[in-house]
């Protein structure tokens, strides 16, 4: 246990500088991109003393080193800016609109990871037989395919064609929306025991978490292919099988728990992805996430929200793989040593 805690106070000391180098970047970024934040408030037909004014009641004409210092006190306070767009801080909308990327990203790695894995495996103990090469050829299409195209396929299939599926939102609009609890609208659903509610959420939130899980699936059960055949091929493998060991327990237990390494890496990439939102899907599907919200951010110039959407989607990155780097020392002890 002493050797897992050290890993992980190190793992966690070493997510500090990325963090702040994260912080420092985005400031950098917002400040370095043409346009003038003070325009956007106020609109681009104003005088130049009108300019200065709004320049100066947002801090713009401070110091560089100054305008960063200022920034980072109301990041470690929690503010991060506010919306003009909006009208109301940037914290709030970002408050509202993460869970709903959150549980977007929930309902695909739900769809993607427990089918990935069967692949992988199945493909894994049926090396060169035609389910292999299928499945191996499928999932290069499949990586091969942009999410937004596979997206609006979706639609045009499922809703234009078939009337299946809804083809945007969350909830029919004619519907009340559930008591804000979680601020995913399947729990919240469910919480409230709001059976309408929960089978329409449900129904609008299909078609784009089957088109996100398309690319993890693909990718995924190609590593996890790649590492089992790996694993299977080491000799402590064939010294099980020649001992006599049940082929269940020699997969189960040894072969996929060493080939589940790599796999763990994408899936946390991939799932700080998608929580921090997906720009195209949600746009595609109107999908009212944090995605979403930097697309219309981006058409409006809003210049804190995107900061905000960024800086966001590097720490979700930062921390999944610093939870992911855990769970290496659970699934292989020998990481920690």
């Amino acid at each position: 246990m002493k050797g897992l805690a050290k890993y992980i106070t190190y793992r966690a000391l070493a997510a500090v500088p990325t963090i702040l180098g994260l912080i420092v970047v985005t400031f950098v970024l917002s400040h370095v991109v043409p346009g003038n934040p003070a325009l956007v408030v106020i609109g681009p037909e104003v005088n130049p003393t009108e300019l200065k004014i709004a320049e100066a009641e947002m801090g713009l004409n401070k110091p560089l080193y100054l305008q960063f210092f200022i920034y980072l006190f109301k990041l470690l306070q929690g503010n991060l800016g506010y919306t003009y767009i909006w009208d109301q801080p940037v914290s709030a909308e970002i408050a509202s609109r993460f869970p709903v990327s959150m549980e977007l990203a929930l309902a695909a790695l739900v769809i993607a990871v427990p089918i990935a894995l069967f692949l992988g495996i199945g493909t894994a103990l049926r090396v060169n037989k035609p389910v292999d090469h299928a499945t191996r050829v499928s999932s290069l299409v499949a990586i091969s395919m942009p999410v937004f195209w596979v997206g609006t396929l979706m639609i045009i299939l499922f809703y234009f064609y078939l009337r299946w599926l809804p083809p945007s939102g969350q909830l029919n609009p004619l519907l009340t929306a559930p008591p804000h609890i979680t601020g995913m609208m399947i729990l919240d659903s469910l919480f409230t025991g709001n059976l309408a509610d929960l089978l329409s959420s449900v129904r609008h939130i299909l078609m784009p978490a089957i088109a996100l899980s398309i690319g993890l699936i693909a990718l995924l059960s190609r590593i996890l292919r790649s590492g089992m055949l790996d694993v299977l091929g080491q000799d402590y493998i064939r010294t099980s099988a020649a001992i006599g060991l049940p082929r269940r327990v020699i997969v189960n237990k040894y072969a996929f728990r060493n080939a589940l390494l790599p796999a763990i890496t994408v899936s946390a990439l991939y799932a700080a992805g998608l929580m921090g939102g997906v720009v195209l899907t949600e746009s595609v599907f109107a999908w009212p996430g944090l995605g979403y919200y930097a697309y219309i951010s981006i058409q409006n110039t809003d210049y804190p929200s995107i900061m905000a959407v960024v800086l966001i989607s590097g720490l979700l990155f930062v921390v999944i793989n610093f939870l992911a780097d855990i769970l290496y020392a659970f699934v292989d002890p020998r990481v920690a040593l």
